[in-house]
């Protein structure tokens, strides 16, 4: 008999196997599009409408903890998706003994971190103890689909740049990087941030012409990079020396023989825009604090359809592919 492993929830391969199988149950032409928010008609507007679990360890980490990285996870599905966030839902599955403090900690973090967009329904429940390690949240957030916005992984077409908004593997390396177990002196910090900021502002202006936009998470970029490729049925092309990596995540990955490429992140995103757009997405992104190292790092080619290539500093090549196995457990 199968059974799940927790490979099945690290990003890669045998996360998209899983995800697969349920969809093949519970499928309807909405939820097999497998976009990060679904997008809903509703008496004229576009609602996009988007569901996270979070289940991080540890849930306090340089940077932030489990409660700005629920809302800024699904804020992020919102704001990839070109929509403005209206409201969240947040349910907590509490531990028998978890500490009032921490918890409190938590929900005044949940507060700052959403700011406008208002908590408006949610649950709790009490589990015994050794049931849900400390605490797993669940945040629903609903927002509006700006009117020209209709980024999907399956409109990429041959010539289409794609863009990273900073640099990658800094969530995961941060986690790495806490847990007492490894060892690690390290000041390194999550790059868990909402998006919606930098990434509205490209929508408006450059609309139709945003052909997908996906928040790097589990998986790291190589899994978004094959989703793309795998979705629009075409291939994709990026250059090492273009992807920017910071040196202490590089030191970390180096130590522990883990490829940046493959690690998460929660404040960055990959875009892929029509090549005649992308200098203008470029300027909107740099506006921004969180957008200002942002930068082409390929684009999408007729050739080795739904492959990914790695152009190497020397001119070679190597095939990007999903992580298999799991890397980095409980990541977010």
């Amino acid at each position: 008999m199968e059974r799940i492993t927790l490979s099945h929830g690290g990003g890669g391969i045998d996360s998209r196997n899983l995800i697969d199988s349920i969809v093949e149950i519970l499928k309807n032409p909405t939820l097999e599009s497998l976009e990060d928010s679904a997008i809903l008609n509703i008496s004229g507007e576009k609602i996009a409408f988007t569901t996270d679990g979070f289940v991080v360890k540890p849930i306090f980490f340089p940077g932030g903890d489990i409660g700005k990285l629920a809302v800024c996870g699904t804020l992020n599905d919102l704001a990839v998706m070109g929509a403005k966030p209206h409201a969240l839902s947040l349910s907590l599955i509490i531990e028998e003994g978890f500490s009032r403090d921490d918890l409190s900690k938590i929900l005044n973090s949940i507060k700052q971190t959403s700011g406008e967009t208002p908590i408006v329904t949610g649950d709790t429940k009490v589990v015994e103890r050794g049931s849900a390690d400390g605490i797993f949240i669940t945040t629903t957030g609903i927002g509006v689909q700006l009117p020209n916005a209709k980024p999907s992984a399956s409109k990429i077409l041959p010539g289409d740049s794609l863009i990273i908004t900073g640099s990658i593997g800094r969530h995961g390396a941060a986690i790495m990087a806490k847990r007492e177990e490894l060892g690690f002196s390290s000041t390194l910090e999550s790059d868990v941030a909402y998006l919606g900021d930098m990434l509205l502002p490209m929508f408006e202006s450059i609309g139709e012409d945003v052909k997908v936009c996906r928040d790097v998470t589990r998986g790291g970029l190589s899994a978004i990079l094959s989703e793309f490729a795998h979705s629009s049925n075409v291939g994709i092309e990026v250059f090492e020396e273009e992807i920017p990596v910071d040196t202490d995540v590089t030191g970390i990955c180096a130590a522990l023989g883990i490829d940046p490429l493959t690690l998460a992140c929660e404040g960055r995103a990959l875009i892929a825009v029509a090549p005649d757009q992308a200098d203008k997405a470029l300027e909107i992104l740099k506006r921004t604090e969180l957008g200002k190292f942002a930068c082409v790092i390929g684009s999408a080619v007729s050739e080795h359809k739904t492959m990914t290539h790695l152009i190497t500093g020397i001119g070679g090549a190597r095939i990007l592919e999903p992580p298999a196995g799991e890397l980095l457990p409980r990541i977010c």
